[in-house]
């Protein structure tokens, strides 16, 4: 093997690594703001989802959202919010998942 293949392969496995750390220590809900992709929040149990009240922290990487009982016989639901960018490109969606 050539040495220049071996820096390629060797620079994908740091950028692997290092994506990696990124994600454990930003979270998911970062990299979906950030970059996009999906990440899914269940909520507790006999828990159900206020749905106009979700919001990211103002400059921050939290989500914010209000949950109430849900009542006797309450069929739960999902609840998808999809970020929409001029380009198409770079697109997060929060999933809810009431249990």
């Amino acid at each position: 093997m050539s040495g220049l293949k071996k820096a390629g392969i060797g620079a994908v496995v740091v950028l692997l690594l290092l994506c990696g750390v990124a994600y454990l220590f930003l979270g998911s809900q970062y990299i979906t703001k950030r970059i996009g992709g999906t990440t899914t929040i269940e909520l507790p149990q006999g828990k159900k989802l206020v749905p106009y009240t979700v919001q990211w922290e103002p400059n921050g990487s939290h989500i914010w959202y209000l949950t109430e009982d849900a009542e006797p016989g309450y069929t739960p639901k999902s609840y998808n919010f999809h970020e929409s960018s001029n380009l198409g490109i770079l697109e997060g969606t929060i999933i809810f998942q009431e249990r």
